[in-house]
């Protein structure tokens, strides 16, 4: 194995092993010398690869988020209709929002208080998670349609994001069937007008 491979597997079992710890405790409780014990380093091994824990939170983001992108855009790039769009998007928008939900949550709480490059890095995100919705809509809608592809991506995966949260917040299972086939009802007269 090549010296180059073994950072890379040892820069993700940290990964892995700061996600746990992420998830369980939320980034404000979450230790350095925590993250360092699940993955079975020294502390300072951390910092050879991260230069704090909100570097390494944010780094941890990007992984994830590079992951559903890369696996959202090849799912789509086989959607034929808007109804296809909508299900595919509630499915992996979804999954991804319920498995990351205390890594978001960390997030929008702790975020204002990083680094100006840090913040940027977490905008940055979230314009890579709306991308591949971009590029779907932009091939599906009606070439006359009305509003451009990055509003109703944002409309979209709002509505994805904001159901899903609710039926999380209110202690309802998420059935994300039953959710792509309400947004489809609701949507889908509106994103097939040209």
């Amino acid at each position: 194995m090549k010296n180059e491979d073994l950072v890379q597997d040892k820069r993700r079992e940290i990964l892995d092993a700061a996600e746990l710890v992420f998830t369980t405790r939320g980034f404000t409780a979450a230790r350095m010398d925590d993250i360092a014990d699940t993955a079975g380093v020294a502390k300072g091994t951390l910092y050879l690869y991260f230069s704090s824990k909100q570097e390494l939170f944010v780094s941890l983001l990007e992984e994830r988020t590079q992951e559903y992108v890369n696996t959202l855009s090849g799912w789509l790039e086989h959607a034929h209709s808007l109804s296809e769009f909508i299900h595919i998007s509630v499915k992996l928008r979804g999954q991804l929002f319920v498995k990351n939900q205390r890594l978001a949550e960390s997030m929008s709480h702790s975020v204002p208080d990083f680094p100006k490059d840090l913040q940027r890095r977490v905008w940055d995100l979230r314009r890579a998670l709306e991308q591949p919705t971009k590029d779907a809509l932009a091939r599906l809608l009606p070439r006359d349609f009305p509003v451009a592809p990055p509003k109703v991506a944002a409309m979209v995966n709002g509505a994805i994001d904001y159901v899903v949260a609710g039926c999380i917040f209110h202690g309802e299972p998420v059935v994300l069937n039953d959710i792509a086939q309400d947004l489809e009802y609701v949507l889908l007269p509106g994103l097939s007008q040209g």
